[in-house]
């Protein structure tokens, strides 16, 4: 019977460090879309940061896009709530993971930047899609 234990290091970064590092562009973008408010005011600016806070949060929490359904009925602070729980620790275990195949924090931190890029860009053309059809 052979096992598949070892106790030699595995390669790669410490995946606890890159996993909390990893949270910083979520927290960063709940935290910016949170701040500008969501009781936009009725002239076109207040309209403007409302939605773009949305988008924002949006971005950093893509479960909230399961929350915001209209047969839900939840109320706004439960669907932020819920959304940003659920979608932090999608973006812990993507650290974590991009640490074990990174050889050292440069190659991670490329990677992520890269990925967060990608992510951001993908979730506007998205939206833009999906306003187009609506």
């Amino acid at each position: 019977m052979t096992s598949d234990l070892s106790f030699t290091p595995r390669p790669g970064l410490n995946r606890v460090g890159a996993a909390t590092l990893a949270l910083v562009y979520p927290l960063l973008l709940i935290g910016l879309g949170l701040s500008v408010g969501f009781r936009g005011s009725d002239d076109v600016t207040g309209f403007a940061t409302a939605f773009l806070g949305a988008i924002l949060f949006l971005v950093a929490a893509p479960t909230t896009w399961v929350f915001a359904i209209d047969f839900i009925e939840a109320s706004r602070f439960t669907v932020f709530t819920v959304g940003a729980v659920t979608s932090l620790p999608l973006w812990y275990l993507l650290g974590s993971r991009m640490a074990r195949r990174a050889e050292n924090w440069l190659t991670w931190l490329k990677r992520y930047t890269i990925f967060c890029g990608l992510w951001t860009v993908l979730t506007l053309v998205l939206v833009v899609l999906l306003a187009a059809v609506a």
